[in-house]
């Protein structure tokens, strides 16, 4: 049985991996909502103006009344900026779960997304109680798939996925997983 927190604040050596405030919304327009680069592989398109990322911080800080929310702005701590987001979603009764996310192209290739997933791994399997963590990417994103064996996941399978709500993410995504016994991998 899971022991659900809520989204605590982790830290790292470079990051504080922490709950949005609505002062984020400007780093999150600049840093990555409008960047095409970064939104390709998921189900949003780049925000048009500011209050389209103001809109959606509300409804993410929103969730954090529920206790099964753990959705973490990356926040720089040599510059206080929110650089991207990482999130844990889709528990099951096996209590397994999945892992996600985004950061701005400008960090991209600095290890940066590496170190905030390890962060939430290590979370997810000592604090909540997780059996396993999944995840996929896109096989035109193999920047993602990098980032999972840095963190100790394994390559399961290469699989047709169809997005019905957003075609432009359909196609072929490869498949990882670690369990709470591989969890020694995440260093």
């Amino acid at each position: 049985m899971l022991n659900h927190v809520g989204t605590q604040t982790l830290e790292t050596e470079r990051l504080i991996l922490r709950r949005y405030v609505c002062s984020d919304a400007s780093d999150m327009y600049c840093n990555w909502v409008t960047n095409p680069a970064v939104s390709k592989f998921w189900g949003w398109k780049p925000h048009e103006n500011i209050e389209e990322t103001q809109s959606l911080l509300i409804e993410w800080i929103e969730e954090y009344k529920n206790t099964e929310t753990y959705h973490w702005v990356i926040v720089l701590k040599n510059n206080s900026q929110a650089i991207g987001y990482i999130y844990l979603n889709a528990f099951d009764d096996a209590d397994n779960c999945e892992v996600h996310f985004a950061l701005s192209q400008k960090y991209w290739n600095q290890g940066i997304m590496s170190e905030a997933c390890k962060g939430v791994l290590t979370f997810a399997f000592s604090v909540l109680g997780v059996e396993s963590v999944h995840t996929r990417h896109h096989i035109d994103n193999p920047a993602s798939g990098r980032v999972m064996l840095k963190c100790g996941m394994r390559y399961i399978k290469t699989k047709y996925k169809k997005v019905s709500d957003c075609e432009q993410i359909s196609g072929d995504f490869c498949f990882y997983e670690i369990s709470k016994n591989d969890k020694h991998f995440i260093n």
